[in-house]
């Protein structure tokens, strides 16, 4: 599996994944994911912070990135980190092993803009999710209540966040 920038003509796909996540929220009883509109999800892929991941031709998940995330990460923003978000698979991928090939290049990606490592987010209620990213290697390393922030979609208001963070030495092991 390798990852790649996504384009404007796999939005389609990119749309299926995020609805099989949401899916999958709505029947572990988690906070879900809004549908993201096109435009949104247009504007990532033309600031290139929307990648899609591929498995001999075919898209088997999505995520997105970000350079900061103060709305969600408050005083402990440092402006050293890549943010992981909305992580996907695709509704026909069965196979195992998505989460690791992005952390695998979001480490890499960290290492070339000289990035001290990753980190990521999900709601804290979603203690099987907290679980599975703490079994790949993220750290808690706290936990926070979103407000009413308008630079945030509405379904992060009054939510618990856990925070995660996995470090990404700048040579790979």
């Amino acid at each position: 599996m390798n990852v790649e920038p996504a384009s404007i003509d796999d939005l389609p796909q990119i749309q299926e994944a995020y609805a099989e996540g949401r899916r999958k929220q709505q029947k572990q009883g988690t906070l879900v994911w809004p549908e993201f509109s096109d435009e949104s999800l247009l504007a990532e892929v033309r600031e290139r912070k929307l990648f899609r991941v591929m498995d001999d031709g075919a898209m088997v998940g999505t995520f997105a990135i970000a350079y900061q995330d103060p709305a969600v990460w408050g005083d402990r923003e440092r402006d050293a980190h890549v943010y992981l978000h909305r992580i996907a698979r695709c509704p026909t991928e069965l196979r195992h092993g998505l989460l690791q090939v992005v952390v695998d290049w979001a480490c890499a990606h960290c290492r070339e803009l000289r990035r001290e490592g990753i980190r990521m987010d999900t709601a804290a209620a979603s203690s099987q999710l907290v679980a599975y990213y703490e079994r790949a290697g993220f750290v808690v390393v706290g936990r926070r209540v979103i407000g009413d922030d308008p630079t945030l979609p509405a379904h992060y208001y009054g939510t618990e966040i856990a925070l995660f963070e996995m470090p990404c030495p700048m040579h790979a092991s």
